[in-house]
């Protein structure tokens, strides 16, 4: 006898094992991070990265050395003569010139540094725009996921009250029997049963959609997962806003200063240290008709004067362009406050709808005891007690729905906050 309780025992515990650890449980943030993991945006961050090293390099190449190798080879019909009574041979008509050509800018003008600093800002500001898309992808995996919530709500209040009309159902069957209620009572329970049925296979398909499409947001199959419901997320009225979009709006501004100093500094002096030096014939003393060495070095200084009307031109539509983001910023955050202040009224609203739920559940749930009962006396119809225990059946509905629509709202919010 105490085998046979071990044996029953272990079956039991091996039963209980299989359907606890054979289904995986998968939280909202999970399917999160898994969908922002194989998203484009993820991996066109890291590239955006490698992307800006070569825009940088770029920007500051003109600072760089510069060295050429140079040869040239030219034949003139006519060339420069002196007098046979000066002493000098008469030049060759063909001319030879092997040299490097060295140049180095000492300053630009700052041009090397508002150059780079202006990229940095495009870069940020293309970084912003992909962490919005991936935000995108947050609001998509938070709505399906929620909803999934819900149906999974629904078809295991559906289940309950099957139940619950089941066995009605067989007392009904019991009665008829005995020849205290009719056959319809009975055929309308049967009824209901159908109706429920309908209406939970409504719900399994919805739900298989819900599941496959959060499957190819996630990148997981996710069929034979149970899905956690979130905590509410913690939430301060006096929290500022982390929108992206005001870091987007705040790096276009300094890229347009900093646009704004290049193009002034594009008009100041250059100074460039260049040399070249090489061999051939004539060298720079172009008297002398002999194969030789040759070398110059020097400082070039560049200064520009017709550049300025151009300069201050495109400052001015700098300044325009600016003066348009600061106020785009502007209605941007006018128009997020409101968003915010009507989402704090909505949850406050669904709160209070909650505690109005909690009240109504309670009171269905009483009366529908009280009609089971009734209707074990023969005191009501089975339609009454169906009628009753379908109007129980939604406020329980409206109550979950309520629950999902505050945690969307919660979550709504941080979104508008910039903190999802």
């Amino acid at each position: 006898m105490g085998v046979r309780k071990i044996s029953l025992g272990f079956l039991f515990w091996s039963f209980f094992s299989i359907n606890l650890f054979g289904q995986s449980v998968v939280t909202l943030d999970d399917c999160i991070n898994w969908a922002v993991s194989i998203s484009s945006e993820n991996l066109q961050k890291n590239l955006n990265e490698e992307l800006l090293e070569v825009k940088l390099h770029d920007a500051s190449s003109h600072i760089f050395p510069h060295l050429e190798l140079l040869g040239s080879l030219n034949y003139y019909s006519h060339v420069p003569q002196l007098p046979y009574q000066l002493g000098y041979a008469p030049l060759s008509k063909d001319q030879y010139a092997v040299s490097l050509e060295f140049s180095q800018m000492l300053y630009d003008g700052h041009q090397f540094y508002y150059n780079r600093q202006y990229e940095k800002m495009m870069n940020r500001n293309e970084l912003h725009k992909l962490d919005l898309s991936l935000n995108r992808i947050k609001d998509q995996v938070i709505d399906v996921y929620l909803n999934l919530l819900i149906i999974n709500k629904k078809i295991e209040l559906l289940a309950i009250a099957d139940a619950s009309i089941n066995e009605q159902y067989e007392n009904a069957k019991v009665l008829l029997k005995e020849g205290v209620i009719y056959g319809n009572m009975v055929s309308q329970l049967e009824l209901e049963i159908l109706k429920l049925q309908q209406q939970t296979e409504e719900l399994y398909a919805i739900q298989n959609s819900l599941i496959h499409s959060l499957s190819l947001l996630t990148g997981h199959t996710l069929t034979e997962s149970t899905f956690l419901t979130p905590e509410f997320p913690v939430l301060q009225q006096d929290l500022p806003s982390q929108r992206l979009e005001l870091a987007i709006f705040e790096t276009t501004l300094k890229g347009l200063d900093y646009q704004k100093k290049l193009s002034i500094s594009k008009s100041l002096p250059n100074l460039t240290l260049y040399a070249s030096g090489g061999y051939g014939r004539p060298t720079y003393d172009l008297f002398d008709n002999q194969f030789k060495w040759f070398y110059h070095v020097g400082l070039q200084l560049r200064v520009p004067i017709i550049s300025w009307a151009k300069t201050a031109g495109i400052g001015d539509i700098i300044t325009l362009q600016k003066m348009i983001v600061e106020q785009q910023r502007s209605d941007f955050e006018k128009y997020n406050q409101m968003a915010i202040q009507e989402k704090w009224d909505e949850i406050a609203k669904i709160e209070k709808q909650l505690l109005l739920d909690e009240a109504i559940v309670a009171k269905q749930a009483a009366i529908t005891e009280s009609f089971k009962q009734q209707l074990k006396h023969g005191a009501i119809t089975p339609f009454d007690y169906i009628k009753q225990q379908n109007e129980e059946l939604q406020s329980q509905i409206n109550r979950e729905v309520h629950k999902m629509q505050l945690l969307k709202a919660g979550y709504e919010l941080m979104a508008l906050k910039g903190r999802l």
